[in-house]
């Protein structure tokens, strides 16, 4: 087995979203966020989702091991990246739209960047050579504001494996950043299409038109109406439920595997939203388009 001696194990391997082994040799670090302040559901959540990775990092600086280095996890949307990666995640401190990440967090990502470089015989950390952001990979805003981070990430950890202290270089070498596009300039400069995998909460769950629809305020549209922005159940699973079928007010859901991916419809650029047939017969879903860019 192969972990870092900076972390411990925690609900190790305890998922079956994981592939024994590697064919291919680690050549790479990609980045993450969790999208979520609940260090402890992560793993649990890869019970039902098909993703992993191989670390994470919570709010106090404390990291877990969750996959073994020699092992490839499921984590860049990307099966040739997986093979030659190693991933880790970051607990956030908030939710959308600014993901923040706690000092702490930032502070032993550094000490395990490093690690991993030194012990795989990078050399130097270099974004976009070594290091990566989930997003280089798959059309997602994860890792969100760490993707401008790279090079601060590179730095650090350079600056303890070469025995220096860490002073920010004065040029970034990271892939220009598309902070000054809005969410819809971002979605299409992704071909239209998107990634949503994630978790969220169903604030409410109504039989509205003759179907069972779940309103949740990290996705949804305002002002809300059930017609227009209600997303039906039969797209959803209930993570909460073994069953998937409860959808009980304030537990947490995410989209049925087969309907998250797929191709933006329509855009409104007035009320700054997206729109997405899901070809269940229930016509147009619109959403927030900041919420569903930054949730991705």
């Amino acid at each position: 087995m192969t972990v870092s001696g900076l972390a411990t194990p925690y609900g190790f391997q305890d998922f079956p979203n994981y592939t024994e082994g590697r064919s291919a040799s680690v050549n790479k670090i990609v980045i993450h966020h969790m999208a979520t302040t609940d260090y402890d559901s992560v793993p649990r959540i890869w019970k039902t989702r098909e993703a992993s990775a191989h670390y994470g990092i919570g709010q106090d600086g404390q990291i877990r091991a969750y996959v073994d280095e020699n092992n490839t996890a499921w984590h860049a949307g990307d099966w040739g990246t997986n093979l030659t990666s190693i991933g880790i995640e970051h607990v956030n401190v908030n939710l959308a739209p600014n993901y923040d990440i706690a000092q702490a967090t930032i502070e032993s990502r550094a000490k395990l960047v490093a690690d991993i470089a030194k012990r795989y015989g990078f050399g130097q950390v270099v974004p976009y050579k070594n290091l990566f952001p989930h997003s280089q990979f798959t059309s997602t805003a994860c890792p969100g504001q760490l993707t401008g981070k790279l090079q601060e990430i590179a730095d650090r950890a350079n600056a303890i494996n070469n025995g220096g202290g860490y002073a920010p270089t004065q040029t970034a070498t990271s892939a220009p950043q598309p902070s000054a596009q809005t969410a819809i300039q971002k979605l299409q400069a992704c071909g239209d299409r998107f990634v949503l995998q994630g978790s969220f909460i169903n604030d409410n769950c109504q039989l509205q038109y003759g179907i069972y629809q779940v309103r949740s305020q990290e996705l949804t549209v305002e002002p809300f109406a059930w017609r227009d922005n209600g997303i039906p159940t039969k797209l959803l699973d209930d993570l909460d439920d073994p069953q998937g079928r409860s959808f009980n007010d304030d537990g947490r859901v995410a989209f049925k595997k087969a309907y998250q991916r797929g191709t933006i419809d329509k855009y409104s650029e007035n009320a700054n939203a997206v729109g997405i047939d899901f070809l269940d017969g229930n016509g147009i879903i619109w959403f927030d388009a900041d919420k569903f860019w930054n949730h991705a």
